[in-house]
C-alpha cells in the first residue's frame, strides 16, 4: 500500500511571519556588531598602565611642558621644547635628576614617578681642565684647575692655579675662554657642553682639544 507524506502547505502568514522575525534577528544582530567591536577596542586599553610626570620649569624659561603634574599611558612620546627669554643663556634639562638632555628634545614614560626639571645653564664654578695638542710629540701641561666667575650666565673673569688670568663670555652657540696673560690661548666650547664634552683650544701657534671636569 502506498503511503503519501502530506506535507502542510504554509499559509501566507506563517510566511509573513517567519520574514518579520528573520528581518528582526538581522536588526539586533546588526546593533550588537558595533557595540561588540566598541567592548572589544575599548578592552584593549584596559590594564595599560597610567604613569605620573612632575614638572618643574625654571625662571627666564619658556616653553612645554608647563610646570605642573601630569599623567599618561605607558609609552607615550613626550616632545620638549623650552626656550630661554634671553638668547644668550642656555637651557638643560634634567629628567629624574641625572638624565641631561638639550632645551628641544623628547623622550618616552615606560614607568611611574618621573619628574623633568629645566633649568638656564650657569658655567660659574671651579673646572679640571685637560689640554690635548694636535701634535702628540708636545708634551701638554699636567692638569690645572680654572675657577670661572662673574655677575651673571654671560661674561666675566676666570683665574687657574698656575696663577693665568683671563675672561670668558657666551653667545647662543658658543663659550670662549681667552687667557690675557698666557700666550693668548682661547678655549672653546658651548655653555652646554662644558664639564660633558671636549672642546677646541688654540695658543702659541698650536691647536688641539680640551676637556673640563666639574669640581
Amino acid at each position: 500500500m502506498l503511503k503519501y507524506r502530506v506535507r502542510r502547505r504554509e499559509s501566507k502568514r506563517d510566511k509573513a511571519m517567519i520574514r518579520i522575525k528573520g528581518t528582526a534577528r538581522a536588526r539586533s544582530l546588526a546593533w550588537a556588531l558595533p557595540l561588540f567591536v566598541l567592548l572589544v577596542a575599548g578592552s584593549c586599553k584596559w590594564g595599560v598602565p597610567v604613569y605620573t610626570l612632575t614638572v618643574s620649569v625654571g625662571d627666564g624659561i619658556t616653553g612645554t611642558p608647563e610646570t605642573g603634574q601630569y599623567a599618561y599611558e605607558e609609552l607615550t612620546a613626550i616632545n620638549i621644547e623650552y626656550t630661554p627669554v634671553n638668547p644668550l643663556h642656555t637651557v638643560e634639562v634634567f629628567l629624574n635628576g641625572t638624565t641631561r638632555r638639550s632645551g628641544s628634545s623628547s623622550f618616552m614614560i615606560y614607568r611611574d614617578g618621573y619628574t623633568l626639571t629645566s633649568r638656564l645653564v650657569d658655567i660659574r664654578g671651579s673646572y679640571k681642565v685637560t689640554l690635548t695638542f694636535s701634535d702628540t710629540t708636545i708634551e701638554a701641561p699636567a692638569p690645572f684647575i680654572i675657577t670661572v666667575s662673574g655677575p651673571d650666565l654671560v661674561s666675566g673673569t676666570f683665574t687657574d692655579d698656575r696663577g693665568y688670568h683671563g675672561t670668558w663670555s657666551t653667545t647662543e652657540t658658543s663659550l670662549t675662554l681667552a687667557y690675557w696673560d698666557w700666550e693668548f690661548y682661547v678655549l672653546s666650547t658651548t655653555a652646554f657642553d662644558i664639564g660633558y664634552n671636549a672642546g677646541m683650544f688654540t695658543g702659541g701657534g698650536l691647536s688641539g682639544t680640551w676637556t673640563a671636569e666639574k669640581q
